[in-house]
């Protein structure tokens, strides 16, 4: 018997006759009798044997009318289907017959089912292996042994189902025809099953009367994942309350769960309040006021506002007036991988005000349950919202010690003032449209309906300082922090994590890492911290990696930019492919910003590619924005990474005719740039002297922040003036910087002012005392300059094998050299140019250790890089000399 696997043309063409393995999606059953052993010692082998080809002609007749393909047979088979449907069809056949065969014979055969579904690898065995004992057909894959486990999982009579085979199937009942009034279909929660990494969800479906219809018991193979939240749901009276404290845990414990399967960090999408009232204000206030008492939950996520309507965007509706009821809630869930729908209602029962949520199956879009407090007044809803999610959050399976640690009353972690909570729900609905002056408005008539809302406060910091007003945003933190105890904890986190953004980076790479590892799944936390060890710490570690794929799941409305983001750490790292991959999908999903992208094809040689993805900037550009900065740095850089240095000049004069500020972005390019690829001739050292006294002179410390900035072109520029040799110059600049700014609180400012200290030291002829300077900063997240100025160093102090080691670290961390933010990314065209160079020192450093194949290797990785044609005349010098060492 052989498979009908379907093989395109051009693959059967390319192998004839051959018996190819394909993958295809298929079901699998595994179907054993249980005992058989222990049947044939009271049977005997003769009735037993007569009995065991009676029941496998019985199945084969079945399989044959259901469509499926027998693969292997031992004490029970394993088949092949190509639906679900068609598997649970004939396992509910076969069940009932083998009631009606035991009836026949007086035996008491039992069998037991398992039904998954999933790609398998399917082949024919060949005709001699089939003639030497081989099976006709073999079939592998994970799909294989997850049945198998469900089997063994399996009572006797039972017939037990994957979750993916149980969601194809059920939609798909209707074609169990007359049987369908007979079946009952049952969930018993997820299972772990050793050596199977992922949970697996486990159904039932089973004639009734027949099948066992109740969970499987615990084996050393397989266990449930129990919940500790099924307690008694009700309180009798008098007697009867003994009898139902016993009862009901029992009840509730062994009963296959009518609920979904809620695991801690689950997601949750809470639909669009239906207000059955005449109070329009609760309208937006109890939505909100829902969201927020339930979000403090560590063991529930609520997807958010903006995410949801991202999804319904992505449904082809309008999303703003689109409303999240029952349909729209639960396909946005199905998306989403949501585990629940919450629908919360309120209304008016009997001159009560009512609060309900109901727990929606987004599958089935049924109702598992619903929780309802009523209370008197439109006082009484904020406590019974408070009341309704503790409810929810234990029947979803969260500790009550937990709810209890966790939850903090409406009135004091947002409002008690109804009108406050409304405005405050406008002005986040505002935010979500970018109308920053009107959600402005609105959060200030929050705080005259409630002065102490301090919410309210954090939401107007936060737009302060996106729109650069540092001071102001920091009073309002302040002021938020001054009512602690009307913060959420996380809000209070987050406001502290603010604060240290506008004092100190420092400090606030710290805050935000606490913000981020207490709640894991809160993509603010963990995607701004991942962004800020990156721009202000220059890291690119592990943990700061699994902070940014954390901010970039599908249930964050930042996927985009933190998949871009992921893709920057990537390219620090030099795993390209990984980074492209990322880059795409940021893209495919609307984020447009494509310089790193560009980067990532520069740092692997595919300059041409990268430039495609730089298109001409508009006419009017204001040079300090980020799209501008970083794509006209890296335009300069492409041709001085290859060493054209004409190209990169006319990039420069492109970059000047954009934004022609003296002293600024193209002066730092340009002074970069010269002193890049060969010394500083006299007059670009009059530049330099220039520059920096205009740096100086421009640098006002009039706050924390400011000073940071000012103090970036000063230090730049003094480093280049001690690299041209002006020791006492950048000295001056090195002291006046460290005396009006503190330098401590910025990671990268301080790696600089080593790094200028350093180029002093090697100025005044001391190798030794710029070495002793730099190793300390060599953690993992130092600045590529660091590396560059080593190998200097190294060189001065004839220290041949560990300059070598600098060069080498240079040319293998190109990606770096793109990554690196440093000082606004000004420094991207030197450290690009040295990834290169660094190629030519080891080269140089090679021949000098007579390890002429290095050597050679290091020369022709560098002309792949360099064209000879626009190289500087120091380098093509040097270059020269290289290729006479090393001529035969």
């Amino acid at each position: 018997m052989t498979i009908a696997v379907p093989v395109s043309d051009e693959a059967a063409a390319s192998e004839p006759g051959q018996h190819r393995a394909v993958s295809v999606l298929r079901t699998l059953v595994l179907c054993d009798l249980v005992d058989s052993t222990a049947l044939i010692e009271r049977m005997g082998d003769q009735r037993a044997a007569e009995l065991f080809r009676k029941h496998d002609r019985l199945a084969r007749s079945l399989l044959q009318k259901h469509g499926g393909l027998e693969i292997d047979k031992t004490d029970g088979f394993l088949l092949m289907f190509e639906r679900p449907i068609q598997a649970v069809a004939f396992a509910l056949a076969y069940q009932h017959d083998i009631a009606a065969l035991n009836a026949t014979e007086s035996t008491q055969l039992a069998t037991r089912f398992g039904i998954h579904v999933g790609d398998v690898v399917v082949w024919d065995n060949a005709a001699d292996d089939i003639r030497r004992g081989a099976k006709p057909v073999e079939v592998e894959g994970l799909v294989k042994p997850i049945a198998a486990r469900l089997m063994q999982l399996a009572l006797p009579g039972q017939i037990l189902l994957s979750g993916t085979a149980y969601d194809i199937a059920h939609r798909a009942q209707g074609e169990l025809g007359e049987l369908l009034a007979k079946v009952a279909w049952r969930t018993h929660g997820r299972y772990r099953f050793k050596g199977v990494p992922d949970l697996v969800p486990v159904f039932e479906v089973g004639e009734q009367g027949l099948a066992p219809l109740k969970p499987p018991p615990w084996s050393g193979k397989a266990h449930r994942e129990m919940p500790i939240w099924r307690r008694p749901m009700g309180i009798g009276f008098e007697l009867g309350v003994l009898a139902l404290l016993i009862a009901l845990p029992i009840y509730y414990l062994t009963r296959p769960s009518p609920a979904i399967a809620f695991a801690n960090r689950d997601w949750v999408v809470v639909g669009d309040l239906k207000n059955l009232t005449s109070q329009a204000n609760f309208d937006d206030a109890v939505q909100t006021g829902f969201r927020i008492s339930l979000e403090q939950s560590r063991y529930v996520n609520v997807l958010s506002d903006l995410k949801v309507r991202e999804t319904v965007k992505l449904m082809q509706r309008d999303p703003l007036s689109t409303k999240v009821d029952r349909n729209i809630g639960a396909e946005i869930a199905m998306r989403d991988g949501a585990r629940a729908l919450i629908l919360p209602t309120v209304a008016e029962v009997g001159g009560r005000v009512r609060v309900t949520a109901e727990v929606v199956d987004p599958r089935t879009q049924t109702t598992v349950w619903s929780e309802s407090v009523d209370g008197v007044g439109a006082e009484s809803v904020l406590p019974s919202i408070d009341k309704v999610n503790e409810q929810l959050r234990e029947r979803l399976g969260e500790a009550l010690a937990t709810v209890s640690e966790n939850s903090r009353p409406l009135e004091k972690v947002a409002t008690k003032n109804l009108d406050a909570l409304r405005m405050y729900s406008l002005a986040l609905e505002q935010i979500a449209k970018a109308k920053i002056p009107d959600a402005m408005s609105l959060l200030g008539e929050a705080l005259k309906s409630d002065p102490d809302f301090a919410s309210a406060h954090v939401q107007i910091a936060r737009l302060l300082a996106v729109t650069g007003h540092n001071a102001d945003a920091l009073k309002e933190l302040n002021l938020a922090l001054t009512r602690h105890d009307r913060l959420t904890p996380r809000d209070a986190l987050l406001a502290e994590s603010h604060i240290a953004s506008i004092e100190s980076p420092r400090a606030s790479v710290e805050k935000w890492k606490v913000l981020a590892s207490a709640y894991p799944d809160f993509s603010v936390g963990t995607g701004t911290y991942a962004y800020i060890a990156w721009q202000i710490a220059n890291r690119y570690d592990s943990e700061v990696l699994a902070a940014a794929h954390a901010s970039a799941s599908s249930h964050s409305p930042n996927r985009g930019p933190s998949l871009h983001l992921s893709g920057i750490l990537d390219l620090g790292n030099e795993r390209y492919k990984d980074a492209v991959a990322n880059f795409e999908q940021a893209e495919a999903g609307g984020f447009a910003f494509k310089p790193y992208h560009a980067a990532t094809l520069a740092a692997q040689r595919d300059y041409a590619a990268a430039e495609k993805l730089l298109p001409p900037l508009p006419a009017k550009f204001e040079a300090n924005t980020t799209l501008g900065t970083m794509q006209e740095l890296l335009r300069l850089s492409l041709p001085l990474a290859r060493g054209d240095r004409p190209a990169a000049m006319a990039a420069l004069v492109a970059a000047r005719g954009i934004t022609a500020a003296p002293g600024g972005f193209a002066d730092a390019l340009e002074l970069t740039d010269l002193a890049t690829l060969q010394p500083p001739s006299p007059e670009v050292a009059k530049r330099i002297e220039r520059s920096l006294a205009g740096a100086r002179q421009s640098f006002k410390p009039d706050d924390s922040s400011k000073a940071r900035s000012g103090a970036s072109p000063v230090l730049l520029f003094a480093w280049l003036s001690a690299r041209g040799g002006a020791a006492a110059q950048a000295s001056a600049a090195l002291a006046d910087v460290e005396k009006r700014a503190s330098l401590a609180d910025s990671p990268a400012l301080a790696n600089l002012a080593v790094v200028v200290r350093a180029q002093i030291a090697l100025a005044n002829g001391q190798p030794d005392a710029a070495i002793t300077l730099l190793k300390p900063l060599l953690d993992g997240s130092e600045l590529c300059l660091v590396h560059s100025v080593l190998l200097d160093a190294y060189l001065r102090g004839s220290d041949d094998v560990r300059a070598l080691e600098q060069a080498e670290w240079l040319t293998a961390h190109r990606g770096r050299a793109y990554a690196e933010y440093n000082l606004d990314k000004a420094l991207l065209p030197y450290n690009v140019a040295q990834a290169s160079l660094a190629s030519l020192a080891a080269a140089e450093l090679s021949v000098k250790r007579a390890d002429l194949v290095s050597a050679r290797r290091y020369l022709a990785q560098f002309k792949q890089d360099f064209h000879e044609d626009g190289a500087p005349p120091a380098v093509l010098v040097r270059l020269s000399a290289l290729q006479v060492r090393l001529s035969p």
